[in-house]
């Protein structure tokens, strides 16, 4: 290739990144526009965020840029692509992650062009106030399907609109989704208007991938398995009879009732429990009854899709759920069940005989066949379930050429330990090696993880999202041909699952076409007055005597509660502490606890609650118990009475005011209008102190130097017992200082720099 075959720009390295049609046009309007897109794994989505962070650099030379990926692993991919890429000093290119502390976080801030970020990180620092993101001119959202719901995509997305001075959103991802409200949701909350859509057909993207042979192998379940399967739906059946004269669903027949219809008819009837005092009996038996049927289709669906061991080892969670003692009613009547009981020991017989689901057989075999044919080939097989994974391994572990791994998330289930990050990272190091040619994978190798490109890709189950679909397609085919094969056992939810997952990609592909039509809407109705306009904008800037800024304090445990996360949205300036009392202080006479309603339940039976209202009352002059839920009286199954006598004696016996609302955006609505005429109309100064009782002279010196930066009572504790007296402490140098235990240089600097600062009263 020679030099015109590459991009030209100056900070882009010479000669690095071919000249493609398809990433020339589409960075052509997402160097205009909001952008999402929508490109195939393998054709260069980290490249697009390059070419945009190079043009915004170039015409905003002081700005920054913010590359999001939801995980270490792929920030740690990304930067690496950068460095490979851009031509700017590398001390420039920085990562933060939970790993590196806030302190920290805020001198990087300070000293980066372009940094590569987990959002929940981010999304913490903004809530605390640690920095803004006024000078960011790029923000990509790398795996931008995830941007719906709660997730920190969402308010970051939304403090982006309202702190940059100029701003470019590129969302970079292989599927959106297939249904239209979730695509409307991913487009308004990141404020997109254009959409560049391309597929593996597309004709300016088909002569840079190679072809993939997708195919599916249908397998017939043998006699045995259907004789297990008809005692399960037995058992299934008789518990749908009562459901079915209840009203609560139109069929007694396994087939006709979906485990969606059902937990939607579990919600309904316990509705009805709560909304009924006493509740009938018969409600409790059909609740028990849903449960139960969920946990047989469960059985039904790993007999169906993963055979008898998977099957096996479920009956014996049950048994063992069932011997505990505090075992559900719905666990101990399927464990007690005769319908179960025969399924069971047909289960065992076919075990001893060493019987296990077709599939297993088939998936030896062409993993032999594709071995024999190319002896260096990688080959990555998903599954749904662990146990499942840890079968394949060992099967496969006695083949010829065969050198499977397991590949698992970091959570550790049942007793079944999970992987590392780190752990991770070195199976797949090993895999690109070579020393392991079989990845064998549950969800986490779908997507977030820089994986060696397979020869052969395997589904040993369909799956039913045209997201996960494409994202463990996506694992094949990239710079050389490659196959995908689904196994399918015939009649069973295999085949519903792949043929929906075929129909809902093709449907993703017609809506993102509509959608890009439409887009352009999205920013009109943004821009909407909302609610939160009345709230804030309007009342309180508006009123001459509401100048200044309402401020905040709170826990840092609460940085991630909704509540927190509407305030931020108010534009209300929070300021977050270790709180010993109190979840939120509104000024120095008011502070509120704030519980779901679920904890308030909770907090009545382990006795926290009045623990945590003694110091609350002692501290403030205006405590207050707020509780967050729709349903206060029932919500956790405990008795109303006992609710309701709780709340009397908080009232009356504590003195503390008691409200319930139904959302955490009310919540946050409540205490901005409170913290509003606290710090506005009284002129009230905001403290984390409070109003403290006496105290001891020990407790009061922890008191004092719990008040530092960064510091709380334990490392205060510390802190005096090394240094024996405030006098001393305050006498310590920066080096003294960091020899505590929990301290470090950079803490320490601050405590200094706080000792040391001038007095400056404020006006």
């Amino acid at each position: 290739m020679s030099e015109s075959d590459f991009i030209k720009h100056p900070l882009i390295k010479q000669n690095t990144i071919e000249k493609r049609l398809y990433q020339e046009t589409i960075i052509g309007t997402a160097i205009r526009w909001n952008t999402l897109v929508v490109l195939p794994t393998g054709v260069g989505k980290t490249v697009l965020a390059v070419l945009a962070a190079a043009y915004q650099l170039k015409k905003l030379p002081t700005s920054k840029c913010i590359i999001l990926a939801p995980t270490k692993p792929l920030v740690l991919q990304h930067i690496k692509t950068f460095s490979d890429f851009m031509d700017i000093p590398e001390d420039q290119l920085i990562v933060i992650t939970g790993e590196t502390p806030p302190q920290k976080r805020q001198l990087l801030w300070k000293q980066f062009t372009v940094a590569f970020m987990t959002p929940q990180v981010l999304q913490n620092d903004l809530l605390a106030g640690r920095y803004s993101l006024e000078d960011v001119s790029l923000l990509v959202f790398d795996e931008a399907h995830r941007a719906i719901g709660d997730y920190a995509y969402v308010f970051i997305a939304n403090q982006y609109r309202k702190q940059a001075q100029t701003q470019l959103v590129l969302a970079l991802t292989a599927s959106p989704g297939s249904e239209i409200e979730k695509i409307r949701e991913i487009v308004a909350n990141l404020g997109i208007v254009n959409i560049e859509l391309r597929t593996r057909e597309s004709p300016d993207v088909a002569p840079y991938l190679p072809p993939v042979d997708f195919e599916w192998q249908e397998l017939k379940l043998p006699a045995e398995f259907l004789e297990v399967g008809k005692a399960l739906r037995r058992a299934i059946k008789e518990r749908l009879i009562p459901l079915k004269e209840a009203g609560f669903v139109n069929s007694s027949d396994p087939r006709n009732v979906s485990v969606r219809h059902l937990l939607q008819t579990q919600r309904e009837i316990q509705r009805q429990i709560l909304s009924n005092t006493p509740p009938p009996s018969h409600l409790f038996q059909l609740v028990s009854h849903c449960a139960a049927i969920i946990r047989l289709y469960h059985c039904v669906e790993l007999l169906e899709t993963q055979g008898v061991s998977a099957l096996q080892r479920y009956f014996e969670g049950l048994e063992k759920e069932a011997k505990r003692g505090k075992a559900s009613k719905a666990v101990q009547g399927v464990v007690q069940d005769s319908n179960v009981i025969e399924a069971q020991s047909q289960v065992l017989k076919l075990a001893a005989k060493g019987v296990e689901h077709p599939k297993l057989d088939e998936l030896v075999k062409i993993v032999k066949q594709q071995l024999a044919k190319s002896p260096n080939s990688r080959i990555m097989i998903f599954t749904r379930f662990r146990d499942t994974a840890n079968l394949l391994e060992s099967t496969l572990s006695s083949s010829t050429n065969s050198r499977p791994i397991r590949f698992v998330g970091q959570a550790t289930r049942a007793g079944d330990r999970g992987l590392t990050q780190k752990e991770q990272g070195e199976i797949l190091q090993l895999f690109r090696e070579g020393t392991y040619n079989i990845l064998v994978a549950t969800s986490v190798g779908e997507e977030g993880l820089d994986i060696q490109e397979c020869d052969l890709v395997i589904f040993y189950e369909a799956v039913p999202s045209a997201v996960r679909l494409i994202q463990r397609r996506g694992r094949t085919a990239r710079t050389h041909p490659g196959r995908v094969i689904v196994l399918v056992a015939m009649g069973t939810r295999d085949q519903g699952y792949y043929w929906a997952s075929i129909h809902r990609e093709a449907k993703m592909k017609e809506l993102l076409k509509e959608m890009n039509k439409l887009s352009r809407d999205v920013e009109r109705e943004r821009k909407q007055s909302t609610l939160k306009d009345f709230i804030k904008p309007k009342s309180l800037d508006q009123c001459s005597e509401a100048t200044d800024e309402i401020r905040i304090i709170v826990d840092n445990r609460e940085l991630r509660s909704g509540i927190t996360k509407a305030l931020k949205e108010l534009e209300v300036e929070i300021n977050a502490e270790t709180l010993e009392v109190a979840d939120y202080i509104l000024s120095d006479r008011v502070a509120v606890e704030a519980k779901t309603a679920d904890d308030f339940a909770q907090s009545i039976i382990d006795k926290r609650l009045f623990q945590q209202l003694g110091p609350l009352k002692d501290s403030f002059d205006i405590p207050l118990l707020l509780i967050i839920g729709p349903n206060l009286y029932g919500s956790s199954g405990i008795n109303p009475a006992a609710v309701r006598g709780a709340i009397s004696a908080v009232i009356t016996t504590f003195n503390v005011p008691v409200i319930n609302v139904k959302t955490p955006d009310e919540a946050a609505a409540l205490m901005f209008a409170i913290a509003r005429q606290e710090q506005s109309s009284r002129k009230m100064a905001l403290s984390i102190r409070g109003k403290k009782p006496v105290l001891s002279t020990t407790a009061l010196q922890e008191f004092i130097v719990a008040g530092f930066p960064g510091v709380n009572t334990t490392l205060a504790k510390r802190l005096l017992a090394k240094f024996g007296s405030i006098t001393n402490l305050a006498n310590a140098n920066v080096e003294e200082l960091s020899g505590v235990h929990g301290v470090g240089k950079i803490k320490a600097q601050v405590i200094r720099d706080t000792l040391d600062a001038q007095y400056e009263p404020e006006e």
